[in-house]
C-alpha cells in the first residue's frame, strides 16, 4: 500500500512544480524557436512588399490612404518581431556564455587576481554579481517574447480587421450612402479618444480612490478592447496587465524591454524606405518630373519587381522604333466604365469572337486616358494588348512609336493618363536619340 502511494506521488507533480522545470528547460525551446523565427519573419517582408503592390493595383487611388495605414501597421508588426527574435537570440546566447563561466568560476576572486588587491576591489565595487546578471538576463528573455508577440497580435490585428471593413466597404459603397459605411469607423474613433480621456482622469493621483470613476474606466477599457482587439482582447488585456501592474516591482525590466521598441522603429524606418508604401500617400507626386529614375529604363531596372512607372527599353536610344510599355492597373476598370460605357458581350457570339470583341473595346479606350506626348507634341498611337509584363507579370500596354524624324541628341517621352478632370498621373522620360541611317 505504502509502495502503490509512493509511486502515485512519483508520478503526481507537485504544484508548481512543472511550471518550474518548464522555466529552468524553457531556455533551449526558446533559442531553437528564436532562431527559425528570425529566419521566418524577415521572409515576412517580402509578403508586406507584396501586400504594398497589391493595394496599389487594387484599390482606388482615393482610399490609397486606407491601404497606407493597414501597410505600415503590418510593417510595424513584422519589424518589432523580427527585432525582438534577434535581440531575444544574441541575449539567449549570451546568457549560455553566463552559465558556463559560472559552472568554471562560481564569483568573483580577489586572492586569486592578476591585479593588485585594493584596484580588484574597487572594480568589483562597480561591477554586479554574476549570478545577477545571468538572473537578470533570464528574465529579460523570457518577457521580450511577450512583449514582440502582443506587438504583433494587436498591429496585425488592426491591419487584418482594416482590410476586412475596406473589403466591406467597396462591396456595399454600390448600394449605400457613404457616410453610412463611414459610421463604424467614426465610432471607433470617438470610443479610443473616450477611452484615452477616461483613462487620464482616472489614473490621476486624486483620483484612484474613486470606485464610481475606476468602474467607469473599467468597463470603458474593457469595451474599447474588445472593439480593438476582437477576440485577441483577452491574450493582449492579460500581458499588457502582467507588465501594467509588476511595473514598480521590475521597472528597470520594463524599460529595457520598452527601449528595444527602438530597434524595431529603426528596423522599420530601414524597410519601409525598400518598399513601395510612399507611394499610397502621394501617388501624383511621387515621381518628381524634374528628376530621372532608373526605373524609366528596362535596361536599369533588372531587379524591380512591379512597375509604378511606364517603361522604355534604354536611356539611349539607337532604333527608329520606340518601344514603351504602360503598366494597366486593376482599378482602372472602374474608370473604363466611366469613360468608355460599360463593354456589352453579344451572346450569340463565339468565345473566341467575345475575347477579341473585348480586346478591341480595352485598347479603343485605352486611347481615351492615355496620351503620349514626344517632345511636348502629342503623338498618335496604336495600343498592343500585353497580358504580363516579361519580368513583374503585370497587366498592361505595348505601343511602338516612329521616331525616325527626330534629330540626334536628347528628347523626352510623357506619358498621361487621365482618367477624369481632376485626376492626372504623369510621368516624363528623357531618352538620347541617336538616328539610325
Amino acid at each position: 500500500m505504502a509502495a502503490e502511494k509512493k509511486k502515485k506521488n512519483i508520478l503526481k507533480p507537485t504544484s508548481g512544480g512543472w511550471i518550474q522545470r518548464l522555466k529552468e528547460e524553457s531556455w533551449e525551446a526558446e533559442l531553437l524557436v528564436s532562431a527559425i523565427a528570425i529566419f521566418g519573419t524577415f521572409k515576412l517582408f517580402d509578403i508586406v512588399n507584396w501586400a504594398t503592390n497589391f493595394f496599389i493595383d487594387v484599390l482606388n487611388p482615393n482610399q490609397y490612404f486606407i491601404g497606407y495605414f493597414i501597410i505600415t501597421f503590418g510593417l510595424l508588426a513584422v519589424s518589432m518581431l523580427t527585432a525582438m527574435f534577434v535581440i531575444h537570440f544574441f541575449l539567449r546566447a549570451y546568457w549560455i556564455g553566463l552559465v558556463g563561466l559560472n559552472s568554471v568560476f562560481p564569483d568573483y576572486s580577489i586572492e586569486d587576481s592578476v591585479y593588485s588587491k585594493i584596484y580588484t576591489k574597487k572594480i568589483l565595487s562597480i561591477l554586479p554579481k554574476l549570478k545577477d546578471s545571468i538572473q537578470k538576463t533570464d528574465e529579460l528573455c523570457s518577457v521580450i517574447f511577450s512583449a514582440a508577440f502582443t506587438l504583433l497580435f494587436i498591429y496585425a490585428y488592426m491591419s487584418l480587421s482594416t482590410s476586412v471593413y475596406l473589403l466591406v466597404f467597396n462591396l456595399l459603397s454600390k448600394y449605400l450612402p457613404t457616410y453610412i459605411l463611414l459610421i463604424p469607423v467614426g465610432f471607433i474613433g470617438v470610443l479610443i479618444f473616450l477611452q484615452m480621456i477616461v483613462t487620464f482622469i482616472s489614473n490621476l493621483k486624486n483620483n484612484r480612490e474613486k470606485e464610481k470613476l475606476q468602474t467607469i474606466a473599467f468597463k470603458v477599457n474593457k469595451f474599447a478592447s474588445m472593439v480593438t482587439y476582437g477576440p485577441l482582447y483577452k491574450s493582449i488585456l492579460q500581458i499588457t496587465m502582467i507588465f501594467g501592474s509588476n511595473f514598480k516591482k521590475k521597472k528597470s525590466l520594463i524599460y529595457l524591454v520598452i527601449s528595444f521598441l527602438f530597434a524595431g522603429m529603426f528596423l522599420f524606418g530601414n524597410q519601409i524606405i525598400k518598399t513601395n508604401i510612399f507611394y499610397l500617400v502621394g501617388h501624383e507626386k511621387y515621381f518628381n518630373v524634374t528628376k530621372v529614375h532608373a526605373s524609366f529604363y528596362k535596361a536599369e531596372n533588372k531587379t524591380n519587381t512591379f512597375l509604378l512607372t511606364p517603361e522604355i527599353e534604354s536611356d539611349k536610344i539607337e532604333s527608329n522604333v520606340l518601344k514603351i510599355f504602360i503598366p494597366v492597373y486593376s482599378y482602372e476598370k472602374t474608370f473604363q466604365t466611366r469613360l468608355c460605357n460599360r463593354f456589352e458581350k453579344e451572346i450569340e457570339n463565339s468565345l473566341e469572337l467575345q475575347r477579341e470583341a473585348k480586346n478591341i473595346y480595352a485598347l479603343n479606350c485605352y486611347q481615351k486616358y492615355y496620351h503620349i506626348y514626344i517632345d511636348d507634341k502629342k503623338v498618335p498611337v496604336d495600343f498592343l494588348r500585353h497580358n504580363g509584363h516579361s519580368r513583374t507579370k503585370q497587366a498592361g500596354v505595348v505601343s511602338y512609336l516612329d521616331i525616325s524624324n527626330l534629330k540626334k541628341g536628347m528628347h523626352n517621352i510623357e506619358v498621361r493618363k487621365k482618367f477624369e478632370d481632376n485626376e492626372t498621373l504623369k510621368w516624363k522620360i528623357p531618352f538620347y536619340f541617336i538616328k539610325n541611317n
